[in-house]
């Protein structure tokens, strides 16, 4: 019978391996050469008569020396056998995803928490050369104070009050009352001769020079928030420059009401949002009001909305800074929530197959082409080779194909299907993607402040 050329090779590689044992008859040769896995691996590739001849060779030789050859030894398995290993390797594969997930997750949150501990330490270090600074003598009566800014009305000396020394308790009074940091109150406070209503109003006047002047500091920290109302679901990135200023609790408040506002405003509209009301003010009056509150560069990056009379939608954000959108028809609120998990967990890059764009799929289909060509198989083998490969390849970036992570022996279409929805499709955002970090080094800021530098 004459064999293809991949059997012709195959068969003088066999022929190769019982000639090196037949050179060296030793049962440990016949063991590791001859009934070896790599031996069972390459009598399975070849076609079936002369796989049986080196089965039988194979079961010959190990005779001789006593040996036991396993049942399936060189037999390819069943096409359920295969379906059962691709399953298999398939739950592995989630299961190590989920695992590497979690534990990425957990090496996140000792991060954040060493970072936090360290700039409570920082914090705590400035607090105090801060205090040593407002101790300091105030200006004396007959000086004048520095040319304010011509923005601001501070009054003159002749105005001031007689011997009004700025003493800490003021400044911790002023700082209550506005949340400014201590430095900003002890100015304030100084030129306007101790008079706290005056301080007041002097740091209204400068909060929107304040914001101006930190909006060109890069602000790739945050949170995500999400609102709700009447079928309809928002998310909102808002941006800060630390992760510190992300848990406080005024950034916190601002967030949300301005989830909430954004539920009245069209999908994405950055402009139309920050002139919606909140809280008596609009939103860009109350995020200037907030940089100078806590001294960073805070900013409303981006919003999305999913949902509609006909639609469902649920939510999920992960740790605050992974934030999900899912809208199906049919189903509830509680199917959506699950897969908008699956979402965070897995990042699909598109909800359904026809979502995908043409020349994504046809640069995967040239990419997996020129492979199938180095087989040296015909042209329309490559073919059939290519289209089973771009099936698989949709599988993978479709979130309905893909296996669903908290039951691994169905897809998420399959657990839609189950449970009467249908994708319609999903949002996804993490907080600072795109935006390039900047390092900054605490410990100069620190020192140009009390000016030690």
């Amino acid at each position: 019978m004459r064999y293809g050329t991949f059997d012709q090779k195959r068969r003088q590689k066999f022929k190769k391996i019982l000639s090196e044992v037949k050179e060296n008859p030793t049962k440990e040769a016949c063991e590791t050469k001859v009934i070896s896995t790599e031996t069972g691996d390459l009598i399975e590739k070849c076609n079936w008569k002369l796989r049986k001849a080196m089965i039988r060779k194979v079961n010959d030789m190990a005779a001789e020396f006593d040996l036991d050859v396993s049942d399936g030894f060189g037999v390819p398995p069943t096409q359920e056998e295969k379906e059962a290993k691709d399953q298999e390797e398939k739950v592995g594969r989630v299961a190590s995803k989920k695992a590497e997930l979690e534990e990425s997750a957990k090496a996140q949150k000792e991060r954040r928490e060493k970072k936090a501990a360290k700039k409570a330490e920082r914090t705590a270090a400035l607090a105090e050369n801060l205090k040593k600074i407002s101790k300091g003598s105030p200006p004396k009566a007959e000086e004048k104070p520095a040319e304010a800014p011509a923005e601001t009305s501070a009054p003159t000396t002749e105005n001031k009050p007689a011997g009004g020394e700025v003493t800490v308790a003021m400044i911790k009074e002023l700082r209550d009352a506005t949340g400014v940091g201590m430095m900003d109150c002890k100015k304030a406070l100084t030129e306007n001769g101790g008079d706290p209503e005056a301080a007041s109003e002097y740091l209204r006047m400068k909060g929107l020079a304040k914001a101006d002047k930190k909006a060109a500091r890069v602000a790739a920290e945050g949170r995500i928030s999400v609102a709700n109302k009447d079928g309809k679901a928002i998310m909102v990135e808002i941006n800060c420059e630390t992760d510190f200023v992300a848990k406080d609790g005024s950034f916190l408040s601002f967030a949300n009401s301005v989830a909430n506002a954004a539920l009245e405003v069209d999908d994405g509209d950055i402009t139309a949002l920050s002139s919606s009301e909140v809280d008596g003010s609009t939103v860009e009056e109350s995020r200037q009001a907030l940089v100078a509150k806590i001294g960073e560069n805070i900013q409303v990056r981006r919003f999305v909305g999913r949902g509609g009379s006909e639609t469902t939608v649920g939510s999920y954000v992960h740790m605050n800074r992974i934030g999900v959108l899912v809208e199906i028809e049919g189903g509830s609120s509680e199917v959506a929530e699950d897969v908008a998990m699956h979402v965070a967990a897995m990042n699909p890059r598109f909800a359904v197959a026809d979502e995908v764009p043409g020349d994504v799929l046809e640069k995967e289909r040239s990419i997996l082409k020129a492979q199938a060509l180095e087989s040296g198989k015909p042209a329309e083998i490559v073919e059939k080779m290519v289209e089973g490969r771009i099936r698989k390849f949709l599988e993978e970036i479709c979130l309905v194909s893909q296996t669903y992570v908290k039951e691994s022996d169905k897809t998420v279409g399959k657990y839609l299907e189950e449970n009467g929805a249908k994708m319609v499709g999903f949002s996804r955002m993490e907080v600072g993607e795109g935006i390039e970090k900047k390092e900054e080094n605490f410990a100069d800021e620190v020192a140009s402040m009390t000016g030690s530098a």
